[in-house]
C-alpha cells in the first residue's frame, strides 16, 4: 500500500533539477541505400529532442521510430548490430551519469555534519531529492548502497532540519521497498530503532509519518526482519501510532498489522498482537463516527486475519461481552447496507469482512481451533 507519495509534476520538476547532461553519443549511420543516408544526415523538421535521461531515451526513440515509420511504412528494418551497439552505449552512459549524480550528491550531504539549525539547508535538499528520483530504480538502489552512500543515514536523521530527516527517511523506505537487498543492508547500518523512535518522538509530524513508512518497507515481505521488531519494542510503537490523532499514521500502522497477520506462520505475531491489546483497540476505534475509511478497511483486514484459521485467542478476544464486537459491526453492516451516507458508498469489501467477523464470532466453539 505504501505507494510513492509525490505527484506527477514534482516528479517533473525534480527529473529537470537531476539530469541535465545532454547524450555525448552519436546516432548511428545506416548502410541500407544512399538514399536512405542522406536522409538521416538531414536535420528533421520536427526531430525529436535530444534525451537528457532514461524515459528521455525511451521517448526519443519511440519518436523516432514513429517519424521514420511514416516515411517508410512498406519496409520493416530489423535492429542492426550497430543500432544495438548504439542504444547499449547510450544506455551505459545514462547509468554512467547517474553513479556520477549520486557520487556528486553524497560528497556534498557529507557536509550536512555542519549544518547549523538555522542556516540553509536548500542545497543540502537538493541533493537528497535527486537522489529520492534515482533510487525508485531497483539496480540503482543497490549501486546506491555499493558506492556508499547509506553512509548518510545517520548523518541525516541526526539532523536538526525536519526537511532533510523526512526526506532521507523517505530515501530510506524507496530503498527498501520490495528489495531484500537493501532492506538486509539497511538493518545491518542499526538504523531500526531509530526510525522506530522518529515515529514516536520526532517533533514534526511529516518525519514521523516517513520514518513509520520506512519502517513498513523494510518490514513487509522481510521475515527476518520480524526479530527487529520484537527486540525493540516495535509492536508497541504502533499501537502508539493506531492511538495517535495522525490519521497517516494511523493508516500505515493499520496497513503494516494488517499485512503482517495475513502471512503464514503469522501466529507468533497475532499471539503478541492480542496480548497487547490490539483488538481491544480495533474495536474502539471501529466504533467512533468520524474514523477515516482507509483506517476503518485496515483494521477489519487486520481482525479478519488474525481470526484466520480459526485462531482461538483472537477469537475468544472478539467474543469478550465487554467488548460489544457483534454490535459495532452490525452497526456497520447497517450502516453499509442503509448506504444512506456518502461516506459508505464502495464498501463491499468491507461489508463482507463484517459479516465474515460476525460469522466467526458467532458460532460455537471448534475443537479443532488453533490454540
Amino acid at each position: 500500500m505504501d505507494k510513492p507519495e509525490d505527484g506527477n509534476s514534482k516528479k517533473n520538476a525534480e527529473q529537470n533539477e537531476s539530469n541535465s547532461r545532454q547524450l555525448s553519443i552519436e546516432g548511428p549511420s545506416t548502410s541500407n541505400s544512399a538514399e536512405r543516408t542522406s536522409r538521416l544526415l538531414q536535420p528533421l523538421l520536427n526531430q525529436p529532442k535530444q534525451p537528457t535521461n532514461l524515459q528521455g531515451l525511451l521517448k526519443y526513440a519511440i519518436d523516432v521510430a514513429q517519424l521514420e515509420n511514416i516515411e517508410d511504412k512498406s519496409q520493416i528494418y530489423p535492429l542492426d548490430e550497430e543500432k544495438k551497439t548504439f542504444l547499449s552505449n547510450a544506455l551505459s552512459s545514462l547509468t554512467a551519469n547517474v553513479i556520477e549524480e549520486l557520487q556528486e550528491d553524497i560528497q556534498t550531504l557529507s557536509g550536512i555534519v555542519n549544518l547549523k539549525a538555522d542556516a540553509d539547508s536548500s542545497m543540502y535538499e537538493n541533493a537528497l531529492k535527486r537522489i529520492g528520483y534515482h533510487v525508485d530504480n531497483i539496480d540503482v538502489a543497490n549501486d546506491f548502497h555499493k558506492i556508499g552512500g547509506f553512509s548518510l543515514f545517520q548523518l541525516c536523521l541526526n539532523s536538526s532540519h525536519s526537511n532533510i530527516r523526512w526526506r532521507i527517511a523517505d530515501i530510506i523506505a524507496k530503498l527498501a521497498q520490495n528489495n531484500p537487498y537493501c532492506q538486509e543492508k539497511i538493518l545491518e547500518t542499526g538504523l531500526f530503532p531509530i526510525l522506530l523512535s522518529m515515529v514516536d518522538t520526532d517533533p514534526s509530524e511529516h518525519s514521523k509519518i516517513k520514518a513509520l513508512y520506512a519502517v513498513s518497507c523494510i518490514v513487509r515481505e522481510n521475515p527476518t526482519s520480524l526479530k527487529y521488531m520484537e527486540i525493540n519494542d516495535g509492536y508497541s510503537v504502533l499501537l502508539r501510532a493506531l492511538q495517535s490523532s495522525t490519521e497517516k499514521l494511523q493508516i500505515k500502522s493499520a496497513f503494516l498489522l494488517s499485512n503482517l497477520c495475513s502471512k503464514e506462520n503469522s501466529s507468533d505475531i497475532k499471539h503478541t498482537l492480542v496480548k497487547m491489546g490490539f483488538i481491544e483497540q480495533a474495536i474502539g476505534l471501529l466504533s467512533r463516527d468520524n474514523l477515516q475509511l482507509e483506517i476503518r478497511e485496515q483494521l477489519l483486514r487486520m481482525l479478519c486475519s488474525m481470526v484466520s484459521d480459526n485462531f482461538l485467542p483472537a477469537l475468544e478476544e472478539l467474543r469478550r461481552p465487554q467488548l460489544r464486537s457483534k454490535f459495532i459491526f452490525d452497526m456497520l453492516l447497517s450502516d453499509f447496507e442503509n448506504n444512506q451516507n456518502e461516506r459508505f458508498e464502495d464498501n463491499r469489501d468491507e461489508k463482507e469482512m463484517c459479516i465474515r467477523l460476525l460469522e466467526k464470532i458467532s458460532s460455537e466453539f471448534d475443537t479443532n481451533q488453533e490454540r
